[in-house]
């Protein structure tokens, strides 16, 4: 999915996105990826500090803040080459720190062979941003046309919810739960192209402790999102047992 070669979908209204998000009863705000230079539409900004992890800003998201990768600049290098900002570097090196340690900075012990690890490192096709930096924040209806990706921040509740609505229209099963790293599941884990693909992220074991402990995510491409938002009144989100759910719950998130 290249951030020059599929155009955006068509831009949803704010209202729409209220109405879903009041459906969801979720206050936790929708983040979003755009490929676009850092300018003051997007404030508040924030830079990322050496080798620290996109997650880590998640409070700072949901202050409203937007967290700047610049080419360069600070931050995970493997979000850096998650979403494309990033070019090269040995894959076998970074498949043995994924694995065993041999000749690479560290082990993490997180798949049963380097060989294995280099597999899942080669599948999927690299994003390619237009510009020096990726930006990701709360998603900003106005700038719509550089949003790559729309992730929801949801308990297991609104998780089977989001994850339903996700596969409405279709028969096929388009909800995906694949290895990766955290930040790999917010842009590059949805391919090419705008196809209805959701991904269910959050669950790089590396990045799990700076979010809350009941929180997943669920990312979709523009165009799917603003599918999403078109659900019609008599829908499983306008039904008893959804509501009785969130009415158990007795809370939003």
């Amino acid at each position: 999915m290249s951030g020059t070669a599929t155009p955006a979908a068509s831009r949803p209204s704010q209202d729409a996105i209220d109405r879903l998000m009041w459906k969801l009863r979720l206050k936790t705000p929708l983040i979003a990826v755009y490929d676009a230079p850092a300018s003051d539409e997007f404030a508040p900004l924030a830079e990322a500090e050496p080798e620290t992890c996109c997650f880590a800003f998640y409070d700072r998201w949901v202050e409203g803040e937007t967290l700047v990768l610049r080419r360069g600049g600070g931050g995970c290098k493997g979000a850096f080459r998650a979403l494309g900002l990033e070019k090269g570097g040995d894959p076998n090196v970074l498949a043995h720190m994924l694995t065993d340690g041999v000749d690479a900075p560290k082990a993490e012990g997180l798949k049963a062979s380097a060989d294995l690890a280099l597999a899942a490192i080669q599948s999927g096709t690299t994003p390619t941003p237009s510009f020096d930096t990726v930006l990701v924040g709360p998603l900003r209806v106005d700038q719509w046309p550089a949003v790559r990706s729309v992730t929801f921040l949801v308990d297991p509740d609104r998780l089977a919810a989001v994850m339903t609505l996700a596969a409405y229209w279709s028969p096929d099963d388009v909800v995906a739960a694949p290895f990766g790293s955290g930040c790999s599941f917010l842009w590059k884990s949805l391919g090419p192209g705008e196809g209805p693909l959701a991904i269910i992220g959050g669950t790089d074991v590396a990045m799990r402790r700076f979010l809350p402990t009941a929180i997943l995510t669920l990312t979709v491409a523009p165009s799917h999102f603003a599918k999403m938002l078109t659900a019609p009144e008599d829908s499983f989100l306008d039904r008893e047992w959804w509501n009785e759910l969130m009415d158990t719950r007795g809370r939003w998130a």
